[in-house]
């Protein structure tokens, strides 16, 4: 079975920004997710990005470390994870 890489805009530095937003270390949410800590840091360093697999967890990991933690918004989603403007700078 091929694995299939993230073509969504997936922002290494909007991870990291939440999850320290958070309160959480890369472990603590790695274990909230059910995820390994040397995935989150792949992700956050960029060197790789999440498999579509691996979003749902990573979201409900973070939504529920936010939760009551986001001003003005009702809920933590994939969206905020992704940098729209990298799409739009290649058209």
């Amino acid at each position: 079975m091929s694995r299939t890489s993230l073509t969504l805009p997936f922002s290494a530095a909007r991870l990291r920004t939440w999850r320290e937003r958070a309160g959480l270390t890369q472990q603590q949410l790695a274990d909230k997710c059910g995820l390994s800590r040397f995935q989150i840091s792949r992700w956050e360093t960029g060197e790789a990005k999440p498999e579509p697999a691996s979003l749902a967890p990573l979201v409900r990991g973070l939504a529920g470390a936010l939760r009551g933690q986001i001003g003005g918004k009702s809920s933590f989603e994939l969206d905020d994870l992704l940098d729209w403007t990298v799409v739009r700078s290649r058209d």
